[in-house]
């Protein structure tokens, strides 16, 4: 029954009533004992009898109780007259926000003032972990001085705080109090899935506020129909007009704010309050309504890290890593974005950094991140899609899916990332064009890895292995190579590991040298007749030209053909560089050597040869910073410090050059060093004595850093004579030979051209 004017609540005098709220009337009332005005709010008589909304009414207190904020309805106090159960709050007093909706929508700035503390509201509410749930503008009060005030979180639940894990970013979640399917809140502005009796969250209440905003940009809602059921129909299927059509005048960053608060799904959502609060603040401070934030093209960079293997099982790590290869391979090909190279991306595995660490050292502006959770034949996989700036999801989703069919799971998810990449950082509209091309992308990542899944876990777990670069992991790396082969014999990815495998061993001398550079490229051969398109293939046989065959044409066209594939592989794109500069095309060599460092940043390997480069070139200075990056990624680096050491010279930073020499951790090419600094610093025993030691120990697999050390201290006759040593041994260091200012003076002398037509370079 409705309390009438004059009637005593304890201490307070009913004045008159305000309305009725989702659990019960509100009253103006008069606190005698302080005067002052207040809302009270009663719970009705047939209610107060129920145990469950009694429960829920008294929850309902204690929720509002924990909120303290300037934009949220403060609670006085919760009391009892008898059998009538009240609460009191603070008295409001202007008018709701449904009343300022202009029939053309407010201005931009007028819009910001009231979006903005509403979003606060809810940023302190979320962050207590209370949602709202039936967030509308009848339910916001601006005050007479301006001041937006959230009522009635009568609505609201608490929820339980669950640890953050990488699938689950939102502020909030909750376990229904009522029955299954059981509906809360206000229709028009309801989110999809509580319109679908599922449980809300924070993120319910996001879609909620970019109703409100919708219809406070433009004069009307983004759902529209002419009963609850259609318009029920409209939030569940529609897709709103964009705010920019409606008005001309609004910036494209209100719309994009608006839209993924509308967005159907909550994993695509804004994932809290907080990201809303903070896009929308920056829209107020930016002139003329343009924030300083990047568009999509701008955001058209990024980083796809190692996916987590949160399988109880670590040998499956090959899985997790072999899935974000596939994706970073097809991310790869889209044209206007971006990638940074493997080989950067997964130096983070397993290291405690922020997604801004991440951009930062990478240079990306978007971060691909995502866990596999693999039992038995079941495989769950997140990925998300964070912007490093400010560490927003722009984007996530979570795949079930069973591993009958390797082939068909990977190709699932990478279609359905790329397909919200291309409309997240290119600006695409998602349209059948689109879906044909995502297709196509993925088809073509795919091209090499055959047709029998047993044979590509095989080679995901080889590739694995073979990268840890260990003598003992090329072994086992290069068994699962050839089990993969002898499953799927045209499985050209796995000859073309298999090439890498047996180029690194013969290198290392961890192998026989000229056989296994003949199983390298015969290898490498296989997997191009098997796949012609394989960048891989090309790849592994420009390396075998280019270190053991000293064909350079050829070399060059193998590399050429991996560019035109892959034009942004950083591995190419440094193996390129090396020959041109060893052919003495030096500033061609740097172009390709500073992308290369561009697409993979952390990769010590492209910091060294792009050093390498510019000391050849004579930029001193520039390449002893390169070099001092390149110890920073990898202070163990073999050749680094010596090569230092020789520009440290050309500065003449003797004692600093006589350092890194005797630091270098490769001692073939620290004795060189040693010979040559000694030399330089006029210790001509030392020198001998380091010289020595050199012709000793390596005369069989180091001729071309004897050749060197002799070339430094103006020994021609011997410096030529372990040159052709070296073209005998195919010594991997005369792809050093056109450019090492080492032989800057035996280029005058009629022997040198003798030993360039033993290399194929005349």
């Amino acid at each position: 029954m409705p309390l009438s004017p004059k009637t005593r609540l304890g201490a307070y005098e009913v004045l008159g009533p305000l309305g009725a709220g989702g659990m019960g009337e509100v009253y103006r009332a008069r606190d005698l004992r302080l005067g002052r005005d207040v809302a009270i709010k009663v719970l009705p008589a047939d209610v107060a009898s129920s145990p469950e909304r009694l429960a829920r009414f008294e929850r309902e207190a204690r929720t509002v109780a924990g909120l303290n904020h300037p934009n949220i309805v403060t609670l006085h106090s919760v009391e009892d007259e008898g059998s009538v159960r009240f609460l009191t709050m603070e008295l409001v007093e202007g008018q709701t926000l449904s009343t300022l909706v202009a029939p053309d929508g407010l201005p931009l700035p007028k819009l910001l003032d009231l979006a903005i503390p509403l979003a606060e509201a809810l940023v302190a509410a979320h962050e207590k972990g209370v949602i709202h749930r039936d967030l509308k503008p009848g339910n916001v009060m601006v005050t007479r001085d301006g001041r937006v005030k959230v009522l009635d979180f009568g609505l609201a639940k608490m929820v339980e705080q669950e640890a953050a894990s990488h699938e689950a970013t939102v502020a909030a979640t909750e376990a229904p109090i009522t029955g299954h399917g059981e509906i809360f809140g206000t229709a028009p502005y309801m989110a999809p899935e509580q319109l679908r009796g599922e449980n809300a969250d924070a993120r319910s209440d996001l879609f909620a506020l970019g109703i409100i905003l919708y219809e406070l940009a433009s004069g009307r809602r983004p759902f529209s129909g002419g009963s609850p059921a259609e318009i029920t129909s409209s939030i569940l299927r529609d897709t709103p007009i964009a705010l920019t059509r409606i008005r001309g005048d609004l910036p494209g960053e209100l719309e994009r704010i608006v839209s993924r608060c509308l967005e159907k799904s909550p994993r695509e959502r804004f994932q809290t309050s907080l990201d809303v609060c903070n896009d929308l603040r920056r829209l107020r401070r930016a002139p003329d309504g343009v924030p300083p934030k990047a568009a999509p093209q701008a955001l058209a960079s990024i980083a796809v890290l190692p996916f987590l293997n949160m399988s109880k099982d670590p040998e499956n790590e090959y899985f997790s890593d072999g899935l974000a290869e596939e994706l970073l391979n097809v991310l790869s090909k889209m044209r206007g974005l971006r990638v940074a190279a493997r080989s950067s991306a997964f130096t983070f595995r397993g290291q405690r950094v922020t997604v801004a660490e991440v951009g930062k050292a990478l240079n990306v502006a978007t971060v691909l991140e995502g866990s596999v959770r693999q039992a038995g034949n079941r495989v769950r996989i997140a990925v998300q899609l964070v912007n490093a700036a400010d560490g927003y999801h722009l984007w996530a989703e979570s795949y079930d899916r069973t591993l009958d069919d390797i082939f068909a799971v990977q190709d699932d998810i990478a279609q359905s990332v790329v397909k919200a990449l291309r409309a997240k950082l290119l600006g695409e509209e998602a349209d059948s064009s689109v879906s044909d091309a995502v297709r196509a992308d993925v088809a073509d990542a795919a091209k090499g890895r055959g047709h029998n899944a047993e044979a590509h876990r095989l080679y995901l777990q080889g590739r694995y292995f073979v990268d840890r670069h260990s003598e003992e992991d090329l072994a086992r790396g290069r068994e699962h190579l050839y089990a993969a082969i002898s499953a799927d014999p045209e499985h050209a990815l796995a000859w073309a590991e298999l090439s890498r495998v047996h180029a690194l061993c013969a290198g290392y001398g961890w192998g026989p040298h000229a056989e296994g550079y003949a199983k390298a490229r015969e290898a490498a051969r296989r997997a191009i007749s098997l796949e012609p398109d394989l960048v891989e293939g090309y790849a592994a046989l420009a390396w075998v030209q280019l270190i053991h065959d000293y064909d350079y044409a050829g070399s060059e066209a193998s590399f050429r053909r991996a560019l035109d594939l892959a034009p942004g592989n950083a591995a190419v794109l440094g193996g390129a560089g090396w020959l041109l500069r060893g052919t003495g095309r030096l500033e061609e060599a740097l172009a390709l050597s500073r992308r290369a460092v561009e697409n993979d940043p952390l990769s010590s390997a492209a910091h060294h040869n792009l050093a390498v480069t510019l000391y050849y070139m004579g930029r001193f200075k520039e390449a002893e910073a390169a070099f001092r990056k390149t110890l920073e990624l990898a202070p163990q680096r073999a050749e680094s410090r010596s090569n230092l050491a020789m520009v440290l010279l050309r500065l003449g930073r003797e004692e600093e050059a006589m350092r890194e020499a005797t630091l270098e951790p490769a001692p073939a090419f620290g004795l060189c060093a040693l010979a040559i600094v000694h030399h330089a610093m006029g210790n001509r025993e030392a020198s001998d004595r380091a010289l020595r030691e050199l012709e000793a120990k390596f005369a069989n697999d180091g001729a071309y850093q004897v050749a060197e050390a002799y070339a430094a201290r103006g020994e021609w006759d011997s410096a030529f004579a372990w040159l052709h040593r070296a073209c005998d041994q195919i010594d991997g260091g005369l792809g050093y030979l056109l450019g090492d200012p080492l032989f800057t003076a035996a280029r005058n002398d009629p022997r040198w051209e003798g030993v360039l037509t033993r290399l194929g370079l005349r």
